[in-house]
C-alpha cells in the first residue's frame, strides 16, 4: 500500500537478495511498469496503472453482465459464458453459469483458446478491423481439430462475414465433436467490440432449437449492448 520502495523495501517484503530485487525493479523500470524517482525509490508506473484500471474495469463488467447470463441459462436451459479478447490471437472465457442440464464441458473460467475455434471468438473478430483480422489470420494455425474445424483464412472471413450480417457466430462442433454454440457480441461506450456471449451444448440440442437459442442470444445481447450505452 506504500506509494513508493527502495530497493531493500522490495527484497524484505518479497524474500529475495538484493540484487535479485533490483535486477527485477530495474528490469520493470525498462519496461514502463515503474519509475524511478530522484531518490532512487521506485513508484508504480503509467503502464502498471493503466493495467490496474483495465483489470478493475474488466471485473465490473463480468460483475454486470453476469446476470444477464443467468437469465440466459434460465431461459435456454444451456451453459452460458461471457468472454474477451485477451491479445492478438485468443479469447478467454470470464464468467459463466452453468445450466443444470449440463454435460461435462472443457469451458473453464480462465481458459484461453485461439478466437477462431470458439463462437465467441468469431463474434469478436467480426467486428475488429480488417487489418487486425489479417494480423489475426496470419498468426495463426489453422489446426483440423474436427472434420468441420476453420481450415483456413478465407473460410474464416466467410464466417465472419456472416457473423457481421446476421450479428451471432456458431461454433458447429469445430472445436469438438458433439458441442455446439451460438454467441452474440457485446459492445463498450465507444462502439467497441468488447467481448462476447455465448450458450453452448449437445449438438442435436442445440441444433434442434437452433432458430429460439440464437434469437435468446443475440436478444441477451442486445439487452447488455442497451445497458452498457
Amino acid at each position: 500500500s506504500q506509494e513508493e520502495l527502495g530497493t531493500a523495501d522490495v527484497a524484505k517484503q518479497m524474500a529475495i537478495g538484493k540484487s535479485t530485487a533490483f535486477r527485477l525493479l530495474t528490469t520493470l523500470e525498462k519496461r514502463g511498469f515503474l519509475l524511478k524517482t530522484a531518490n532512487a525509490r521506485y513508484r508504480l508506473g503509467i503502464k502498471l496503472v493503466m493495467l490496474a484500471s483495465v483489470a478493475g474495469q474488466r471485473m465490473e463488467i463480468v460483475h454486470s453482465i453476469h446476470p444477464y447470463l443467468e437469465r440466459l441459462t434460465a431461459a435456454s436451459g444451456e451453459t452460458s459464458h461471457f468472454v474477451v479478447l485477451v491479445d492478438e490471437k485468443e479469447v478467454m472465457f470470464v464468467d459463466k453459469v452453468i445450466a443444470t442440464s449440463s454435460i461435462r464441458m472443457d469451458s473453464l473460467v480462465g481458459l484461453r483458446r485461439l478466437a477462431h475455434m470458439t463462437a465467441t471468438g468469431k463474434a469478436i473478430l467480426a467486428f475488429k478491423s480488417e487489418a487486425f483480422v489479417d494480423s489475426y489470420a496470419s498468426l495463426v494455425v489453422f489446426e483440423q481439430r474436427t472434420p468441420h474445424s476453420l481450415p483456413d483464412k478465407q473460410a474464416l472471413l466467410s464466417s465472419l462475414a456472416f457473423s457481421r450480417a446476421h450479428l451471432y457466430a456458431c461454433d458447429d462442433e469445430e472445436s469438438e465433436l458433439g458441442l455446439t454454440c451460438f454467441a452474440a457480441p457485446i459492445f463498450d461506450l465507444s462502439n467497441e467490440v468488447l467481448g462476447a456471449i455465448s450458450i453452448s451444448g449437445p449438438s442435436e440440442r442445440m441444433n434442434n432449437r437452433k432458430t429460439e437459442l440464437v434469437e435468446l442470444v443475440k436478444q441477451t445481447a442486445a439487452q447488455i449492448n442497451a445497458a452498457m450505452q
